[in-house]
């Protein structure tokens, strides 16, 4: 713990600005509750009050970081929910192993709703869906990206559909999620790994890249 300062050294100081100092540790807290309450309630119960109380931080303090609910989500969506940008393993293979890996944990993970959320909440709300476009649009480009650098390396034909190898991929997996009845979850979970490689092994296999 550090000494008082004497009377003379406060005087010799510089005037230090005014107001609290920023809380290193306000966006963590902020991405996970808002992440958690998207969850339970999608957009209709979205708010900067219900973000703040689980943060536990004041309402202000949201205010001056985010313009609106709106930006609060996407970028919400950036730092808590798919990060395809981190996946570049250097093969297909690998790349759409880890996407679907990265899909079937979100999707049975504590805030799985957030896909069903988002799917509904984009077509009922325009502010909703203006707001998190861009959050959309990336993650499409980023996960595009891996069949053009497969492309680029000479594992596939340039002639070959991106949006077909992503579309099998995560919609193969989020089907099986989703159309998993409750019962069989438990099943579903232990043989996770197994599905996945099925998968991926057989969308690659069908482009003609050996497994």
């Amino acid at each position: 713990m550090q000494d008082p300062l004497s009377a003379t050294a406060v005087i010799s100081e510089p005037r230090r600005a005014r107001g609290r100092p920023r809380d290193p540790g306000l966006e963590t807290r902020v991405f996970d509750a808002a992440i958690a309450l998207y969850a339970e309630t999608g957009w209709p119960g979205f708010h900067f009050d219900a973000v703040a109380r689980g943060a536990g931080v004041g309402k202000a303090a949201l205010y001056r970081r985010w313009t609106s609910r709106g930006v609060l989500l996407r970028e919400t969506l950036e730092a808590r929910w798919y990060s395809v940008a981190q996946i570049d393993t250097a093969s297909l293979r690998g790349d759409l192993l880890a996407l679907a890996r990265m899909c079937f944990d979100k999707l049975t993970g504590p805030y799985g709703r957030v896909a069903l959320h988002l799917h509904a909440d984009a077509q009922r709300f325009g502010e909703m869906r203006e707001s998190t476009g861009p959050w959309g649009e990336a993650v499409i480009r980023q996960s595009r990206l891996m069949v053009r650098r497969a492309i680029a390396r000479g594992e596939i034909p340039a002639s070959i559909n991106h949006g077909l190898i992503i579309d099998a991929v995560v919609g193969g997996v989020t089907n099986h999620v989703t159309a998993t009845p409750e019962r069989l979850r438990p099943a579903m979970m232990a043989q996770a790994e197994l599905f996945l490689v099925d998968l991926v092994d057989l969308v690659v296999r069908g482009i003609g890249v050996h497994c």
